[in-house]
């Protein structure tokens, strides 16, 4: 699973290094951003009964992208 890679890199404080040195793609951070603010939101909106349809949402909303590039930034991190 990429997200869970780049959680232990940036528990082992790597990630930052590998991310301004060009070794991960500033796209990869984008998904794993996308990704950790999804999951957020899944959280907050718990009590509703659309909660990934509102999530999905909220998210693109919040990175200015379409739905699509949401779902496909959370297929990536959880590859």
């Amino acid at each position: 699973m990429n997200y869970d890679q780049l959680t232990k890199l940036k528990e082992l404080n790597l990630y930052s290094g590998l991310l301004k040195g060009g070794i991960i793609p500033l796209s990869v951070n984008a998904s794993f951003e996308i990704y950790n603010y999804f999951q957020i939101r899944l959280i907050v909106n718990k009590s509703f009964s659309d909660v990934k349809t509102l999530s999905y949402l909220e998210t693109s909303e919040r990175f200015n992208c379409s739905e699509m590039t949401i779902r496909r930034a959370i297929k990536f991190m959880e590859s």
